[in-house]
């Protein structure tokens, strides 16, 4: 059983898709924030794969409600993804997937493709346009795979893929994907145009 874990925050304005806010303010990056967020969790539902949203705060936002989530541990994102990757090996999953909630070209099919790759890699990457990755899977965890990376950086792919490497795991690249982080993301999806025009 391979199972997926979903990194979430509660759609907060001022919180949330924050390197929007200057360009189209706080009220409309909640509101794209919050559309990929359901993207997610329905394309996760679609794959048919287990799935354990893990946010970063306690939230009673109705988006929750039927969703049973675990708060993320650890100082850096990092060490929430290495505890994050424990409780989801430790329920007995031959491998786990964790994704964000950033990337509106990832399908169903990228979550089986990648959870077909751990049956022979310990990890597996979605590399991200920006060098960062929109999804990383591990059949098995160790802390030193995310030692000094530059989180939110071009540099973060390369740096796992070094640690990895250290690791002696056997790694597998699927396809680049782009992640939505700047106003320039937004221009490449229309019905996220159209969501902060009309609001």
């Amino acid at each position: 059983m391979i199972s997926v874990g979903i990194f979430a925050k509660p759609p907060l304005p001022g919180a949330v898709k924050t390197r929007l806010i200057p360009d189209i303010g706080a009220d409309k990056a909640t509101r794209v924030y919050r559309y990929c967020l359901e993207y997610t969790l329905a394309v996760v539902k679609q794959s048919g794969l287990d799935y354990q949203l893990f946010i970063s705060e306690v939230s009673n936002d109705p988006l929750f409600d039927e969703e049973d989530y675990s708060l993320q541990k650890g100082d850096d994102l990092g060490m929430r993804m290495f505890h994050a990757f424990q409780d989801l090996l430790c329920r007995g999953s031959d491998g786990a997937l964790i994704i964000g909630t950033d990337c509106l070209d990832i399908t169903s099919m990228h979550l089986q493709e990648a959870a077909q790759g751990l049956a022979d890699h310990e990890l597996v990457l979605i590399p991200a346009l920006d060098g960062g990755y929109a999804l990383i899977g591990c059949t098995t965890i160790d802390p030193s795979l995310f030692d000094k990376i530059r989180w939110s950086s071009s540099q973060v792919y390369q740096q796992t893929m070094k640690n990895a490497g250290r690791l002696n795991y056997r790694s597998k690249a699927l396809e680049s994907l782009r992640d939505i982080d700047s106003l320039q993301d937004l221009e490449h999806y229309p019905e996220l145009l159209a969501l902060i025009a009309s609001s």
